[in-house]
């Protein structure tokens, strides 16, 4: 199709241009109401006031939009015949629009089936700069081309390319080539060199990928392509490009002004521009009104660069190292509004945003989203008890995975709110292969966690890179019991009478139930009182509060996040090289002493006149005492107990004592033997010569007898086992599940669904529990003599993997 066009194109543009002029008079008598006005003298346009941005306390933050105008006697030729030539060659010869340009343009997105782009001349762009958003669409353009028609039928071409030259962009928030020459050269626009006129010429095609003092040699290259460009246009001879490409540039150095608010204006900005235009938010004389509390945010940026002085003046350090590096991002969680984001210790030095676009492994602060999953979907509660060993997960391709505690050792039982407050990995791991990698990334979404996540095993240690940004808000969804709000930087948009154009309204959602979560939000309190995070508590900060520490394989990345009522917070610590954080002993530093410490200082700093609040406990929420050994309900508070809360649903085991007078004899809680070799999942359960002396002993107990009265209490227990919170991996008495297995193999055939599903669970704990039901077993029962048929075929179906 386009090359038929191409070989008539004389006669198609005749006809296009016929077609064009006639629509276009149709489109300027439907739209010359929506038009704007055009002032008299173009130059008051470029004296707009500017606009001015303040903290949620008062403080005017910056004033952009703050640009001098000139007129073309004070800018040199050199570059006014470098930006015709590169951005207009038949500016002096069109009206407005150049109509084999915008052909060209129309048939490439013909081609290529793309909205319409290109071709706009320097009237064209003059128009779209002053009037019109950045959004392309149909309509803007042919706005655009009758804005530019008038434009060129008020004005002369000197008076539309000085107008030009003064609204340009020329990047890093510079407007007008008179700034633009003071920033980059130190000099007037009257006196820029030939070479100097090329180079700020070709900024605007790109201003950020062209900036001379960022992208030097992109730079220089664009500008060899716009003398070419004036050699082709008779502007200058060859002779005179060579010349210009031989001469000294002459940059001045422009150094960026220290400020710790410029992380969260750099990121509040980009949102405003990117929803209503760039020039628009910067000479629209608005007044944007952020979140930012500027006293907050001065005394992040103390702590988290005095805390980091420490931790250098005493680390052991590669000698090519960059200094090291923080991020600190506070959030009112009252309405999800950034009060602080601290994206690194000197925006001098580094304009990268670590706050959000670091994307560093969380390393143990993923964990509470692994144990919420376990509490949706598994019925675990802080109360169950899961057994803390080695353990080696097959993965299909590689090598088995074989995680490990920080300290090298193991807890054996121990219930799942201990677990998260001595960060213990392989307790995470255990959980995350119930749960499946799928799960556990679903309910990280619930918290507002939009990260691309790995649907593997590893996430458990938090192996996917996350941003501060999004773990202070994860976090604040428990500070809120189980309700999200949406952060946000900006709350209100003024223009200059004082009209509101925007006001935020808090976007927030249930994503849990109170009743669910406030039990990891008790256990998060644990992490702060008794587990990894009392650094903080060390520190004299006493407020009610939750948390969670992290660190990385090799010390890469330490973290910290916690919440009070009031804020939550979100502190990352290290280099951006990915180089390791190793103390002066040679031993690496954790989340507990290089990210804690600048988060509990800066914490108690923030709460000072805040009273302290506690969180209030739900209806259905209860707190009970519960032994840390074996998960069994105490009846007070003793040194082996510990408080958890539960959800009415929740009933925890009684004592054995208990146990026995309930007639169920035989069934007693017994530690569980600790490994000494990894336990593989899936696959064979290694123990030790006892472990293997108690699967033995199964070929010798002898047969039992149907006792009817206790008949009804032994599929209670097993039923209300997991609900009991003993878990799959607690260890029932293995005389007790062969004898209900043998006692009720026959009247199971013709039973309910009650004593089935009993059975079922009394299969899987005792196979849990030795490891195998053949070997041993063949030396007394058989698989034949605790299991019916139908029970035998699918127990093999399942386990025959194993």
């Amino acid at each position: 199709m386009l090359n038929f066009i191409t070989k008539n194109l004389s006669n198609l543009i005749v006809v296009i241009i016929v077609v064009a002029i006639a629509g276009l008079g149709i489109a300027y008598y439907h739209l010359k109401d929506q038009l704007p006005m055009i002032p008299e003298d173009l130059r008051y346009l470029n004296q707009q006031p500017p606009t001015e941005i303040y903290s949620s306390d008062g403080e005017v933050l910056k004033i952009l939009g703050d640009r001098s105008f000139i007129t073309m006697d004070l800018i040199s030729p050199n570059f006014q015949k470098a930006i015709v030539a590169v951005e207009d060659s038949t500016f002096y010869e069109h009206h407005g629009v150049d109509h084999v340009s915008v052909l060209r343009a129309f048939l490439i997105n013909l081609e290529n089936g793309k909205s319409m782009q290109g071709g706009s001349t320097l009237t064209q762009q003059l128009a779209k700069n002053l009037f019109f958003s950045f959004k392309k669409s149909y309509e803007r353009k042919v706005k655009e081309l009758l804005m530019a028609f008038q434009i060129e039928s008020m004005f002369s071409k000197s008076e539309i390319l000085e107008a030009y030259a003064n609204q340009v962009y020329f990047g890093k928030g510079i407007y007008g080539v008179n700034k633009a020459s003071r920033t980059y050269f130190g000099k007037s626009p009257k006196e820029l060199t030939l070479l100097q006129g090329a180079v700020l010429a070709g900024i605007p095609k790109s201003p950020t990928n062209l900036n001379p003092i960022s992208n030097r040699k992109a730079s220089l290259k664009r500008a060899e392509y716009v003398l070419s460009r004036m050699v082709k246009e008779g502007f200058i001879s060859k002779a005179d490009k060579a010349k210009a490409l031989e001469s000294e540039l002459s940059l001045r150095e422009v150094k960026t002004k220290n400020n710790p608010n410029s992380y969260f204006l750099d990121y509040a900005l980009n949102e405003m521009e990117e929803k209503y235009g760039k020039e628009f938010i910067h000479f629209g004389g608005l007044r944007i009104y952020t979140t930012l509390d500027s006293g907050m945010q001065e005394i992040a940026n103390e702590v988290a660069k005095g805390h980091t002085q420490f931790l250098e003046s005493r680390m052991v350090k590669e000698n090519d190292q960059g200094p090291l590096e923080a991020s600190v991002v506070t959030i009112d969680n009252q309405s999800g509004a950034v009060r602080v984001m601290l994206g690194g210790l000197d925006y001098s030095k580094s304009q990268f945003n670590r706050a959000v676009s670091n994307n560093r492994m969380p390393g143990s602060s993923f964990k509470p989203f692994v144990y919420m999953s376990a509490f949706e979907n598994l019925g675990y509660h802080p109360g169950t008890v899961v057994v803390d060993e080695p353990i080696a997960i097959d993965i299909p391709g590689t090598t088995p995975w074989k995680p490990h505690n920080f300290d090298d050792k193991f807890q054996g039982p121990v219930i799942l709110k201990n677990a998260l407050a001595k960060s213990l990995n392989v307790v995470s791991a255990k959980l995350m292969y119930e749960l499946s990698p799928k799960r556990v990334i679903k309910t990280a979404r619930k918290f507002g966690i939009q990260s691309p996540l790995n649907n593997n095993y590893s996430l458990a240690l938090g192996s996917s890179g996350v941003s501060a940004l999004e773990l202070a808000s994860a976090y604040s969804v428990v500070a809120n019991t189980g309700e999200y709000k949406k952060p946000f930087f900006v709350f209100r948009v003024e223009d200059y009478d004082g009209n509101i154009l925007y006001d935020h309204f808090i976007d927030n959602s249930k994503r849990f139930e109170e009743k669910d979560i406030f039990p990891l939000l008790d256990m998060m309190k644990g992490v702060v009182e008794n587990g990894s995070g009392r650094v903080v508590r060390r520190l004299g900060f006493d407020h009610p509060a939750g948390g969670k520490t992290g660190t990385t394989n090799n010390f890469r990345d330490t973290w910290f996040t916690g919440f009070t009522k009031s804020y939550s917070t979100s502190v990352w610590v290290g280099f951006d090289d990915n180089s390791p954080l190793i103390g002066p002993n040679g031993k690496g530093l954790t989340g507990a002493n290089a990210a804690a410490p600048i988060w509990g200082i800066y914490m108690k700093k923030i709460h000072k006149k805040i009273d302290k609040q506690e969180f209030k406990l739900p209806e259905k929420v209860r707190y009970q005492q519960v032994n840390y050994h074996n998960g069994f309900l105490s009846p007070k508070k003793s040194k082996d107990t510990i408080r958890v809360a539960l959800h009415s649903g929740v009933a925890l085991p009684v004592t054995p004592a208990s146990l026995i007078e309930s007639n169920i004899q035989g069934v007693g809680m017994h530690r569980i033997v600790q490994s000494r070799q990894p336990q593989r999942l899936p696959g064979s359960i290694e123990r030790d010569s006892k472990a293997k002396k108690e699967r033995l002993m199964v070929a010798s107990l002898p047969k039992p007898k149907v006792d009817s009265k206790i008949l009804k209490t032994k599929i209670w227990y097993l039923l209300n086992l997991k609900k009991a919170s003993l878990g799959q991996n607690n260890r029932v008495p293995i005389s007790f599940l062969v004898n209900f297995l043998v006692s009720t193999k026959e009247i199971s055939i013709n039973g309910g669904n009650r004593i089935k599903r009993a059975r079922s669970i009394a299969i899987d704990h005792l196979y849990r529990s030795l490891g195998s039901l053949s070997a041993e077993m063949k030396q007394g029962y058989s698989l034949r003599q605790i299991m019916n048929q139908s029970e035998v075929t699918e127990f093999i179906e399942t386990h025959q993997q194993h």
